[in-house]
């Protein structure tokens, strides 16, 4: 499902710290969109953190959703917010201290009332409140058309680069390690630089480039004999003229545009909207949807917990295709032992038919169901 661009105004401004920025947690989409829609309600003058009420159907159009989609979104806020009091930030990069942060102190919902009051940890007051020096700053109309849950947090870091280059453009270098860590990537996810690169590094650079204030114009990958550990992103930083010029276009209303149901369903599950595309025309519509169909089925069984990463590796190498013959030939089979009973039973009948016709003295056509008689056209 595409969503209208959001139309977003100059005041909706989110300040981090930097030290917030470069901590080490992770977040999924739906938690940062709830967070940036509580730094919305944070002053620049506030001394404290508040209750803040988070109105459904406000947050619904400040983020652009269908009407349609606010019990969904509902759902999505409650769950969210419900997480974040667990989840927390690590800030030191000191290995010998360690300093954990909550996010959320407090979450009250009543269903029905179309509202979710949150407060922020207290212990987040040095890195929200009172941002004097060492912060970042930027607009919410940049973010939110994303759709990945690492383009936010990666915006963040290169943001927060900008003020030190005021020629316009720069280099920002990341240890491939250390960038993991940055964006809470277990160690058992994303294995392959490949499936890496491809969930996390290049959706973030096509809707960072594409939103944003920020020009990704490149993306070099340094090498350590074969393996890669260095990634460097090489920024342009829009004049503020074409920056304008950007949320103009975002703000008129998009184009109807119909997506190709597989191309939707592959959005769906977590693929980025240019690799749906390729891979549509790379593999084609049948070989997507037997594939679709093995991972789901694999997921019910429970072998699959993270879909987008087993369902890339399942198109690229076909794995459904011998799932899907199994699956026909046993389809096959079935209805070939369906049939066989059915006739047997009919057999059956008409062998008991015969010896009540016997029995009887009378003929078996007088014993067998009347045909119904076809009316003449």
């Amino acid at each position: 499902m595409k969503y209208p661009s959001p139309i977003v105004t100059p005041l909706q401004v989110i300040r981090k710290s930097n030290e917030l920025i470069e901590a080490r947690y992770r977040l999924s989409i739906w938690e940062q969109r709830l967070v940036l829609t509580l730094l919305m309600q944070i002053s620049p003058k506030d001394e404290d953190f508040k209750r803040y009420k988070v109105n459904i159907t406000d947050l619904a159009a400040l983020w652009q959703f269908d009407g349609s989609y606010a019990t969904a979104i509902y759902e999505e806020v409650q769950n969210a917010a419900d997480s974040l009091v667990g989840r927390t930030v690590q800030l030191s990069d000191d290995p010998s201290i360690s300093e954990t942060v909550s996010w959320l102190s407090y979450v009250k919902y009543k269903k029905g009332s179309g509202e979710v009051e949150m407060e922020f940890h207290s212990s987040l007051k040095p890195y929200l409140l009172q941002l004097q020096k060492h912060f970042t700053q930027y607009q919410l109309g940049h973010v939110v058309n994303f759709r990945n849950q690492y383009s936010i947090r990666i915006y963040e870091l290169l943001k927060m680069e900008v003020f030190k280059h005021p020629a316009g453009g720069f280099t920002k270098d990341f240890k491939y390690e250390e960038l993991r860590v940055l964006l809470g990537v277990e160690d058992n996810e994303y294995t392959l630089f490949g499936n890496f690169k491809m969930r996390v590094i290049t959706p973030a650079v096509e809707e960072i480039s594409t939103h944003t204030d920020l020009d990704i114009e490149e993306v070099r990958y340094g090498k350590t004999g074969r393996k890669i550990t260095d990634i460097s992103f090489v920024i342009k930083v829009r004049p503020t003229d074409e920056v304008m010029t950007l949320q103009l276009e975002m703000e008129e209303p998009p184009a109807k545009q119909t997506l190709h149901p597989i191309i939707e369903k592959l959005v769906e599950l977590g693929f980025a909207h240019e690799i749906a595309k390729r891979y549509k025309s790379k593999y084609g519509v049948r070989r997507i949807e037997r594939n679709i169909a093995y991972t789901l089925a694999k997921q019910e069984e429970g072998a699959v917990k993270d879909i987008p990463p087993y369902l890339n590796k399942a198109i690229s190498e076909d794995m459904g295709q011998s799932w899907e013959t199994n699956k026909n030939k046993q389809a096959k089979q079935q209805e070939e032992q369906q049939q066989k009973a059915a006739k047997r039973e009919a057999q059956a009948d008409i062998a008991h038919l015969k010896r009540m016709a016997e029995m009887s003295g009378v003929p078996l056509e007088q014993l067998l169901p009347k045909q119904p008689v076809k009316k003449a056209s």
